[in-house]
């Protein structure tokens, strides 16, 4: 080759070593008169790596991240998310001087705010509009715990995907989710969701009764578990009997979901809507909490997740203050608990009062008279007078202006989150009830109960708040530590997991109680 041509250099792999072969560096690599053997073993051609042998760029940066976090003494956590239950988190992890902890959020002053209580390093972003910025973020840390929306878990999963990093989150594991789990195996991280309240600590605990009961060689015949978030009761005097601490969309539409459960063998499914009303049960235990209670979701699932295929009854339910389901059953005849698009509620509509939009609701002219309005209110109620006067008691039939929205439930929702929000001073309050039918190897039927009662704490953390938060941030610290070797996307259903949370939570002030009764 003449020597005035361009030279490039191509580093060959054989079998014992390497050596060197000269091209023209003016023609591309697959242009040159080279053997398929030739062509397969060239590792790099003008200093840039073949196609064949680009993953060996990725090793290297895999093994250059693994160098930087390892040289740090310090276990990087990066926590989306500054919304309720975010402060136990960050204080529980906090207690460990060798955790540096970053905060993402695009709420300004709640991270400002968080950031003169706690020693973090703020980074002020929009998740969803920044996919890049939130990759680079997550490929230096050494755990990620998601606060944000469910909707969202995906997104910062497969950052973590990508990066190699463990992730955890108190919110369901969804269907999205669900779909990333060979991807998770794949990458040989561990993802574990349902670490909160409900879902979380009612998986735990019915874990390690079930699998304290199997270690006897116990059954299980029966299990019915149902937990609420709720206002103490001293603050609980209004039409829902209830108060909203963030926006309440998802809890007024979950009422408009079904629900099936399995109760004496036979599988029930509960209609959502109006009819949900129907499937509401009054609860005799603490009875001078004066509880209902209405089943959520899929209950029947849970034989194969716990292991239970021998039950006969199967149900997971949402508790409340009695008055509750009727107040909001009234919403929904009225048409307040729609989603869909509402032009009238846009910015650019003229200002609508909600007795204006009532109005158009039960279909007379807004400007009818307030009389009027009550009577085509109480017809569409089907003549419910309790339902009328919890709407009045609202202001739902009066000239407050209804907040933009792009539905009449969004909002309705920003109306409630400020109308039936926790004043200063206020508590929350969580009540769980698990119960267990139990047959032993004898024959006996044990009937085994667990309760949990959690009060917020004036100027602290709320109950929802240490429920959720504490376990999540245990489980986080877990992972930290190396006391969860388990990989994949997984909940808390292990005795690996769940046996030291349910010992710690003691510690925060969440006690649960257990009693049995045995019959022949």
């Amino acid at each position: 080759m003449p020597r005035s041509l361009p030279c490039n250099v191509i580093y060959l792999l054989p079998i014992s070593s390497s050596f060197q072969i000269l091209s023209d560096a003016t023609q591309p690599l697959e242009s040159q008169n080279f053997s398929p053997v030739v062509r397969d073993a060239v590792i790099t051609s003008n200093g840039i790596l073949t196609d064949k042998y680009k993953y060996i760029q990725k090793l290297r940066e895999s093994r250059e991240r693994a160098q930087s976090l390892s040289m740090g003494t310090k276990k990087k956590v990066l926590v989306l998310g500054t919304g309720y239950v975010s402060e136990p988190v960050l204080e529980y992890l906090s207690r460990d001087n060798n955790i540096e902890i970053t905060v993402g959020s695009d709420l300004r002053n709640q991270i400002e705010q968080l950031g003169k209580k706690y020693n973090i390093n703020p980074v002020i972003m929009d998740i969803s509009k920044q996919e890049e910025k939130l990759a680079s973020l997550v490929a230096k840390q050494h755990l990620v715990i998601s606060l944000l929306p469910y909707v969202l878990h995906p997104l910062v999963a497969k950052a973590c995907i990508k990066s190699k990093v463990n992730m955890v989150t108190a919110s369901y594991i969804t269907p999205a989710l669900k779909e990333l789990e060979k991807s998770v195996d794949d990458a040989g991280i561990t993802v574990i969701g349902e670490l909160g309240l409900d879902p979380g600590l009612d998986h735990m605990l019915a874990m390690e009764t079930i699998d304290k009961a199997k270690e006897v060689g116990a059954t299980i015949e029966s299990y019915i578990s149902y937990c609420g978030g709720l206002p103490a009761p001293e603050h609980s005097d209004n039409p829902l009997r209830y108060k909203f601490s963030w926006s309440p969309v998802g809890v007024l539409m979950n009422i408009m979901q079904s629900a099936t459960y399995l109760l004496n063998g036979k599988v029930v499914n509960a209609e959502g809507g109006v009819a949900f009303l129907d499937a509401v049960t009054p609860m005799d235990y603490y009875p001078g909490l004066n509880l209902e209670g209405y089943p959520n979701r899929d209950s029947t699932k849970y034989a194969e997740i716990y292991g239970i295929s021998s039950a006969h009854t199967l149900l997971r339910g949402t508790l409340r203050y009695k008055g509750y389901a009727k107040a909001l059953n009234g919403l929904v005849k009225l048409g307040l608990i729609n989603r869909d698009a509402f032009p009238a509620l846009r910015p650019e509509a003229k200002p609508l009062t909600w007795k204006e939009l009532l109005c158009d609701l039960v279909g007379i002219p807004p400007s009818s008279t307030q009389d009027a309005l009550k009577e085509a209110v109480l017809k569409k109620l089907g003549g419910d007078s309790t339902q009328l006067e919890a709407a009045e008691r609202l202001g739902l039939l009066g000239d407050e202006q209804v907040p933009r929205a792009e539905s009449v439930v969004d909002a309705l929702s920003k109306y409630l989150a400020m109308k039936l929000s926790y004043g200063p001073g206020e508590k929350d309050m969580i009540v769980m009830r698990d119960s267990f039918g139990i047959r032993h190897p004898s024959g006996h039927l044990e009937n085994k109960t667990i309760d949990l009662v959690v009060y917020g704490d004036i100027n602290g953390f709320s109950a929802m708040a240490k429920t959720v938060g504490f376990p999540t941030a245990m489980a986080a610290k877990m992972l930290l530590d190396g006391e969860i070797h388990a990989k994949g996307l997984i909940g808390p259903f292990s005795k690996e997991i769940y046996g030291p949370i349910l010992e710690r939570i003691k510690a925060e002030g969440i006690i649960y109680t257990t009693q049995s009764t045995i019959k022949p």
